[in-house]
């Protein structure tokens, strides 16, 4: 904080010299760097290029050098315009065709200038593809080319599924934690690539990084968003600035870091988190810095684990040189990220054995079967129950029992009805007894006991009369 009151007091009075004793800096330590003198010309090429590997003095001016990117020229024939995918304030962003002379034509992405723009907007819009051709990472955007001449076009790789903030809108119910600590850690990857080569980024927020895949982002916007018209932007006093994701020290003396860079990194995975919802919704760009001065920050979101909103907070500390730098967040993120994973495959898991608990529950209306005599089948058989040829015999077996069980319910029932032809019931007893000895043509011996239990009870009849 004494840095930062230093260089404004420095600024205002035009002084080289220090109002301050700084102590002696310990090896690692991030400070501020000097304030350069005023009338100092500098390109905007957000490049670390002071005393410090850590830090950069980014200021604003209004003269630009052309940039230098005739290597990238790309002769208009070979582009195939397609339909309009986004709008800024510069042009329309447009869904390409690249066609190539021996090679196959592939889909890209291009962003417009309009034509009627003055050559310094045209510069600056160039700016943006001098930036990104210096890189080559798997989760940033790719340059492809540029057209210089008027309408100015910047050819990039195209990213299918569109920016990630709408993504996560229309797929926060279907998106598990794992796919987002992913991208946070895909983002924190090209950032510290970035932080590696010496560059800030300034604008990292969830409309600013595109969606390649369903698991894979890449950034983009590089130099660009500062001149889009955005409700979330903040016009300062040179160019318009994303009050809400922006560091304090970059709100109140427009001073942009690598540690700058991971406050606004916390904030976009809050985005992440919070599925798309941007940062201090219901207050106003003015009153969020005395908010962030008095302590407050974002609160956790619901499906955050506590290891990975710890870590935003410590991207949101007051002081720059306490936040952690990429590489330290990386490696963080890629210890969360496994953790995660471990815990989806131990749900999958466990919900895996409740369907199948559930499967063998669902057919559990009756009690399990009871062993059944032998010949007999289970009592849950079905009287329409068709046998296979293997076990005609027992079926008809069965049936034959099944015959002679009902015949011993008649002849008991004939014996309460009759009384006075019990000796005529002995016999027939006597022969379905040795009938159940017998293993021979069951069906034979049931018609023939049937036949003589009718001229029986026949004949009893009679006899009664």
């Amino acid at each position: 904080m004494a840095d930062l009151i230093d260089g404004y007091c420095r600024l205002v009075s035009g002084s080289s010299q220090s109002f301050i004793v700084h102590r002696v800096q310990k090896e690692g330590e991030r400070v501020l760097p000097s304030i350069p003198r005023a009338g100092t010309r500098m390109l905007i090429l957000f490049c670390i290029c002071f005393e410090t590997d850590d830090y950069t003095e980014i200021i604003d001016e209004d003269t630009y050098t052309f940039p230098s990117i005739r290597d990238y020229e790309v002769d208009r024939d070979r582009i195939e315009l397609g339909r309009c995918i986004g709008q800024g304030q510069f042009g329309d962003v447009h869904q390409g065709v690249y066609k190539i002379p021996g090679n196959p034509v592939f889909a890209v992405a291009v962003k417009t200038c309009k034509s009627s723009t003055a050559d310094s907007v045209r510069e600056k819009f160039l700016q943006e593809a001098l930036t990104m051709r210096q890189f080559d990472h798997p989760h940033i955007v790719k340059l492809l080319g540029v057209i210089t001449e008027n309408p100015v076009w910047i050819i990039m790789e195209l990213c299918t599924l569109g920016e990630l903030r709408s993504f996560l809108q229309v797929r926060r119910y279907s998106l598990e934690l794992a796919s987002l600590i992913l991208f946070s850690f895909q983002l924190s990857t090209a950032l510290a690539y970035l932080e590696g080569k010496r560059f800030v980024h300034r604008d990292i927020a969830a409309r600013n990084v595109l969606v390649s895949s369903l698991d894979s982002v890449k950034l983009g916007d590089f130099g660009l968003s500062r001149y889009m018209e955005d409700s979330s932007y903040y016009k300062a006093s040179k160019g318009k600035l994303p009050i809400k994701w922006m560091a304090p020290e970059s709100i109140n003396f427009r001073r942009f870091t690598s540690a700058s860079d991971v406050w606004m990194f916390g904030v976009c995975m809050w985005e992440i988190l919070m599925y798309g919802v941007k940062p201090f919704q219901d207050v106003k760009n003015n009153d969020v810095i005395g908010r962030i001065e008095s302590g407050e920050r974002l609160a956790m979101p619901p499906a955050c684990p506590p290891t990975l909103y710890s870590l935003m907070t410590k991207c949101w500390t007051y002081d720059p040189s306490k936040r952690p730098r990429f590489t330290e967040l990386k490696a963080q993120l890629c210890i969360i990220l496994e953790e995660e994973k471990q815990r989806q495959e131990e749900r999958s898991r466990t919900e895996g054995r409740r369907q199948v608990t559930v499967c063998w529950d669902s057919g559990a209306d009756e009690a399990p079967p009871k062993p059944s005599r032998p010949g007999y089948p289970s009592p849950r058989s079905s009287e329409a129950f068709h046998p296979s040829p293997k076990h005609m015999g027992m079926q008809n077996q069965y049936q034959v029992k099944t015959t002679v069980v009902r015949m011993q319910t008649s002849i008991h029932t004939s014996m309460h009805i009759f009384p006075s032809g019990k000796e005529q019931m002995k016999q027939i007893q006597e022969e379905q007894h040795w009938l159940q000895q017998e293993e021979g043509p069951f069906l034979v011996m049931a018609r023939q006991l049937s036949e003589r239990i009718l001229l029986h009870l026949s004949s009893y009849s009679f006899s009664q009369y």
